[in-house]
């Protein structure tokens, strides 16, 4: 390299950094939580809760704006999810998926589906330290199931946006009567009764049965008839 060029190269990575140290930095984004819902439940390969946060997102700059420039993460009670999004500049609206499993989040689901809740979170990092753009509480307690009868049969309707597996017994006219039903969400189905014969369906008694999201909890319940 010449005596010439030495300088030249130096003066263009001089000019180089001095741009790179003059450019500004990007502002960080503003989200707002919009809501949740849980979208269904995964049987295979393993059990799995779906569900979808909504969030508002506003992005002050004049360029597209990655959050993973920030360390954007979505937190639902233990989990942590990294959001691989792109922010165009100005407003938008986006829905964030989350996946429970029994093997990473079985505590999360079950506080999920009761009245404890989760907090939900929207979390980040700048040069100045950590940032939480949003923070909620999200909670879906399972809803009982209702009973209807007509004529000999018996249906269950699930108000849940789950499917539930339902197990238990018939007690009418001093017989217990084995029961099972598969509900799907939002939905009702006949109730399967084991050794039901004519001339009970005219008595009065009980439902005792117990209802399970598969792979995260179950519960029981009492229906009168």
């Amino acid at each position: 390299m010449g005596p010439v060029a030495r300088p030249l190269r130096f003066s263009l990575l001089l000019g180089l950094l001095v741009l790179a140290a003059c450019a500004p930095r990007p502002l960080p984004p503003e989200a707002r939580f919009l809501g949740a819902e849980i979208r269904g439940l995964e049987l295979s390969p393993e059990p799995a809760l779906l569900l979808a946060v909504r969030a508002a997102f506003h992005n002050p700059n004049p360029f597209p704006l990655p959050l993973a420039a920030f360390g954007a993460r979505l937190r639902v009670g233990e989990v942590r999810v990294p959001l691989d999004l792109t922010l165009p500049p100005g407003e938008k609206e986006a829905s964030l998926p989350v996946r429970l499993t029994p093997r990473e989040a079985l505590a999360t689901a079950r506080a999920l589906l009761s009245r404890e809740g989760v907090e939900v979170a929207l979390e980040g990092e700048t040069l100045g330290g950590r940032l939480t753009f949003f923070q909620a509480r999200l909670a879906f307690p399972l809803e009982p199931v209702r009973v209807r009868r007509a004529g000999v049969n018996l249906f269950l309707e699930n108000p849940n946006p789950l499917p539930l597996r339902v197990e238990g017994a018939l007690i009418l006219l001093g017989q217990r009567l084995s029961v099972r039903a598969d509900l799907p969400a939002k939905g009702e189905a006949r109730v399967q009764v084991v050794g039901f014969r004519p001339g009970l369906e005219r008595g009065s008694g009980r439902l005792e049965l117990r209802l399970e999201v598969p792979g995260f909890l179950s519960q029981t319940l009492v229906l009168d008839l």
